[in-house]
């Protein structure tokens, strides 16, 4: 089957690039050093070839007026007129000026030089070699402005993304991405990162103003791989490695920590300021004996080590295969990938397979065709529970039953029929007689009823594996484009695009799987999205003498559907058999089906004097179904103009400047990524209760909404000003970039407070408005360069702080709980950032009884002033403490971002490495509201209060003395890192041995990921980046047992024909 599509692929590029010219050119290229190149592109008006090994090639053309163009990447482009030669050398002068560059805007391109906006690139080769999955994490670190944060390192899981901060609160905070001109509702979880040719940022409103209503988060373009003229090439990589967890925690075995507690308990006995106020220097006692018994006695002192049950080495394998050519009329390329992708924790995996057509064929003179197909596949994977619950469960419980468990379990309570190999939980070892000689060397005998470990959770081994979570999706994106020359300088371009996606997930468990008593389960989501987008524009060039100009008109029309049917059932005869069929309980299905559209109009105009002044204006109007009539319709208008200062005579004979401009810009952009229909008001179902007695259920309609709807509501719109400088100097060996922001976004979407009589006590309505302000500093150097060696750096770093500058009626906005459960709570406060943590100050922990007593102070908060436990801050200094002395903690948001990537070359090797770190910000550590961590989790308890003389760090509680921790600013930590983000090592095979194996490129690398990294020293997590996921802007900086970061090593090898 290969042997036959390898031979249909050869055939197809033959027939391409068959011609019928006349005259035969030959000729060789080589560099300024005299160095052959092989492999330059070489095309005339309709034929195009490559050199070969030695920088020969031949082309034929159609007459003496031909001309040919030669070129290379790395190397100015040089044209060529025929005339009377028929031996035609060329020498090619390598370019360093990225000026030169033409990057992607909105449906259209333009040279680096004329961007006005705040536009930024990156091409495939700062990212190709990067040794990750996901083409979002292979980008961190290298765009100024943008976050880029790895959230959990699950397989196939997405990051978070920011541009220039958060300018909204319902509406979705994340950026609009674009594939090859097609938004794409998934992100990046479907695009194959070995596709990518570039990747275009626009952060200004001036740039993504064109995007109108879903620009105002900023635009991410990308831009897959196309033909080339020149011989059919085939391209294979391979690439696979390992990855481990970076760090786990240090968490004490139960006899270690037994051991502890005897060792505190001799501690306190020898304390003379420790008395019977006190309390008892070791309670609990039985419990404890009994958790050291089991360990000690039943398992041979070896307790279970559930951090590593839970994780694994994982692998990872990435195959990637290419065939692209043509001619200079006619392209194609053609790719296949497979990614397999463990994650570190079990039942964590990510499987991807993905196809790629291209083609780019000028049918007539004036008319071409481009039609791109890109169907892909994927399977995930995910673990029904999360990672904290393994760092909870204690060591002295085994994982399975053995003999001796067994026995000692069923010699006591022989109806509870212990079998050895089945899964061992807490409750088992419940109201059992222990006996055993404590470490004092003191025997004992506990109660009878003596409970080692209490939870409601059942072994998390147990939860892991006798549940399942997996997702498959089938995706298609397709697209074709016809682009009509009507004129000199004019053309018409229209571009059907169609996005499918198929989301089959079920998601199931055995009996017990996470309650003891819980039947099994099988939950059935079939998901299906359907858009439709057609697109048609005008695009107008002329120039005359020194003045150039440009003009877009278009007209946009975008359909989408989306339905979801979700059924479930539980209580299956068998675990084995989860067909819905054989449920004895059927829940009640949940359909969904939303049909939502948007038209718009653009346009945009374009004038540049010399390219020296630059000036550029757009429109763009959307009418959304998101909104209800008179609503409907927005306007997005922008301007922006740029001065290149180096071009005027003052700067003439200042050889060192190659470039030196300003830019400004300002416009505005929407945010259309709210809910569906809020604008209406709807009922939902309801049970009425009617006659006499205990009545008659009927079902009905009632309003249960939390909030109302509004049919006042419109768009969300932000305005944005830019101010730019770029410099280019030294022959473009150093190239600066900074850009000075303020955005300011109004009409948020907010709840405000409502009549009780309307059925609900909040309604949604435009009233709120932020600000972000900041800026961001590129630099691009070439700090040495030679024929054999080179060193380039780029560097970025960029800040950004946002401000609430309105609520409505209201002066706060308290986030709903974070996680589902009680904690620190977030606020959204006027004039401080959207988030800021609220909760209190402590001051070290209260040593003793007497401390306490002569601090005068009284509270009504619970356990607020216990010895042992945190000193929290009479912040108003009335003399009790309670809720009114909470103050700002905090937020999530850091002062600064940055990267900076080295790369060096020696001869046909090269490393490169890229640091990436943030500096300030915080997190909420959520691990403090649970009890285990705080008792046998070193990160968390290794010196803490033990008695008034032995009072540890002065900072650390006694577990569960005193007021809850995750309430104070004790879970609140440094969110700042340093990480050595990723290294890659290549050599590639030289051009004579190349040569040898008649091969184009053979190049093995060897890169790893977050090989090292530097936290705060006040973090106590393992995973710096973690959150737990959330919808509402509201909510972020919380993580609760996040996954360990994940540190990898790959190989890989490269083959080009």
């Amino acid at each position: 089957m290969k042997k036959k599509i390898l031979i249909l692929l050869l055939v197809f590029s033959s027939v391409i690039n068959a011609q019928t010219d006349k005259i035969k050119i030959s000729g060789r290229v080589v560099d300024n050093a005299g160095q052959l190149i092989p492999g330059v592109t070489i095309t005339s008006e309709e034929n195009s070839t490559v050199t070969d090994f030695d920088g020969n090639y031949v082309i034929n053309v159609k007459n003496s007026k031909s001309i040919i163009k030669y070129s290379f990447i790395g190397f100015a482009t040089k044209t060529i007129t025929v005339g009377n030669n028929k031996t035609i050398n060329v020498t090619l002068v390598e370019s360093a000026n990225v000026l030169d560059d033409v990057v992607v805007i909105g449906y259209g391109t333009q040279k680096r030089s004329s961007v006005t906006g705040s536009v930024a690139k990156l091409k495939s080769d700062k990212f190709e070699d990067a040794p990750v999955s996901r083409l979002d994490n292979a980008i961190q670190g290298k765009i100024a402005g943008v976050r880029v944060q790895s959230i959990s390192s699950e397989a196939g899981a997405d990051t978070q993304i920011n541009i220039r901060g958060i300018s909204s609160v319902r509406a979705g905070s994340g950026p609009l991405l674009v594939v090859d001109g097609q938004p794409m509702p998934d992100g990046f979880s479907a695009l194959n990162s070995a596709d990518v040719e570039s990747v275009e940022v626009l952060k200004d409103a001036a740039s993504a103003a064109i995007y109108g209503s879903r620009g105002a988060n900023g635009v991410i373009l990308v831009t897959t791989k196309s033909g080339k003229d020149g011989k059919t090439k085939y391209y294979f990589r391979s690439t696979a490695g390992v990855k481990q967890a970076y760090d786990t925690y240090d968490i004490m075995s139960s006899t270690d920590y037994v051991n502890r507690l005897y060792a505190e308990q001799a501690l306190r006995n020898a304390d003379p300021l420790w008395t019977t106020a006190y309390g008892a220097s070791l309670p609990s006692i039985d419990k404890w004996r009994a958790q050291y018994s089991i360990e000690k006695d039943l398992l041979g002192g070896q307790g279970t080590d559930y951090q590593k049950e839970a994780l694994r080495k994982a692998y990872y394998q990435d195959m990637q295969f290419n065939v692209s050519g043509g001619s200079n009329k006619n392209k194609f390329f053609i790719s296949v990938g497979y990614q397999n992708d463990q994650g570190l924790m079990l039942k964590s995996e990510f499987e991807k397979l993905n196809f790629r057509a291209k083609f780019d064929l000028q049918l007539t003179e004036k008319l071409k065709l481009n039609i791109n197909l890109n169907p892909s596949n994927t399977k995930t994977e995910r673990p029904a529970i999360n990672f904290i619950d393994f760092t909870r469960f204690p060591s002295f419980i085994p994982v399975y039953h053995t003999q001796a468990t067994a026995d000692f379990i069923n010699g006591q309570q022989p109806s509870r029929g212990i079998v050895v190999g089945n899964y061992a939980e807490a409750s088992d070892f419940a109201n059992l007689v222990y006996t055993g000689v404590d470490p004092n060397a003191v025997p004992y005998t506990t109660a009878a009823n003596a409970v080692p470990f209490t939870t409601s959770n059942t072994n998390p081994m147990r939860a892991l594996l006798e549940q399942d979570d997996n997702n498959n999706q089938f995706r298609f994106q397709g697209s074709a484009g016809l682009e009509y020359k009507i004129a000199k300088g004019l053309d018409f371009r229209t571009t059907e695009n169609i996005y499918y996606r198929n989301s089959q997930r079920v998601q199931s468990g055995a009996s017990n799987a996470a309650r003891i008593g819980n039947p099994n389960y099988a939950t059935y989501t079939n998901a299906n999205y359907f858009d439709f987008l057609t697109e048609n524009t005008l695009n107008y060039k002329k120039s005359i003498g020194n003045h150039e100009f440009g003009a877009l008109a278009g007209f946009s029309l975008q359909s989408t559907r989306t339905k979801s049917l979700v059924t479930a059932g539980t209580t299956f005869p068998s675990d084995d058999n989860k067909n819905l069929n054989y449920a004895t309980v059927i829940l009640q299905p949940v359909q969904s089906d939303v049909s939502i559209g948007l038209v718009s109009f653009l346009t945009r105009v374009n004038y540049a004097y010399k390219d020296k002044y630059l000036l550029m204006g757009s429109y763009r109007t959307d009418g959304s179904s998101k909104f209800g009539d008179g609503n409907k319709w927005g306007g997005f208008p922008a301007v922006s103009a740029g001065w290149v200062i180096s071009k005027e005579k003052f700067l003439a004979d200042v050889s060192v400047i190659n470039r030196m401009a300003f830019r400004a810009s300002y416009g505005a952009t929407g945010n259309n990524s709210i809910g569906d229909f809020m604008y209406q008001y709807y009922l939902n179902p309801s049970n009425y209760v009617s006659g006499t007695g205990n009545g008659t259920v009927t079902i009905g309609l009632a309003n249960t909404n939390n909030i109302n709807n509004n049919p006042n509501i419109t768009w969300e719109r932000t305005f944005q000003s830019n101010f730019g400088f770029d410099l280019s100097i030294f022959k473009s060996r150093l190239n600066l970039n900074v850009d000075l922001y303020q955005s300011n976004t109004e009409k948020l979407l907010l709840e405000q407070s409502s009549m009780l009589i309307s059925g609900s006590s909040s309604v949604i309505a435009n009233v709120g408005s932020l600000k972000n302000k900041g800026f961001e500093v590129e630099l691009s150097t070439v700090n040495l360069k030679s024929k054999n060696f080179s060193w380039t750096s780029d560097f970025n770093i960029a800040h950004v702080k946002n401000q609430i500058t309105n609520l409505g009626d209201k002066t706060m906005i308290i986030s709903p709980t974070i996680d589902g459960r009680n904690g620190l709570n977030n606020y959204a406060i006027v004039g401080q950032p959207l988030i800021s943590f609220y909760g209190f100050k402590t001051n070290g922990i209260w040593n003793s009884i007497e401390e306490i007593t002569a601090s005068g102070l009284t509270t009504t908060l619970t356990n607020g002033l216990k010895e042992g436990g945190l000193k929290i801050v009479d912040l108003n200094g009335d003399g009790v403490l309670d809720n009114n002395d909470r103050t700002i903690l905090g937020n999530p948001y850091p002062d600064f971002t940055w990267g900076f990537t080295n790369k060096f070359t020696f001869k046909n090797l090269d490393l490169s490495f890229t640091l990436q770190g943030v500096v300030g910000g915080k997190l909420i550590n959520g691990d403090v509201n649970y009890n285990e961590p705080k008792e046998r989790n070193l990160n968390y308890m290794a010196n803490r209060w033990v008695s008034p003389s032995n009072p540890g760090d002065g900072k650390t509680p006694y577990t569960t003395n005193g007021y809850n921790w995750v309430f104070t600013d004790n879970a609140v930590e440094d969110a700042s890192y340093t990480s050595l983000r990723e290294i890659s090592l290549g050599y590639n095979l030289g051009k004579n041995a190349l040569k040898q194996v008649r091969l184009t490129n053979l190049r093995f690398s060897l890169s790893g990921q977050n090989l090292l990294f530097w936290n705060n020293k006040n973090y106590r997590g393992i995973n710096i980046e973690a959150r737990t996921s959330q919808t509402s802007a509201l909510i972020d900086g919380y993580q609760r047992g996040g996954f360990p970061m994940q540190r990898t090593v790959l190989f890989g090898v490269e083959v080009g024909l």
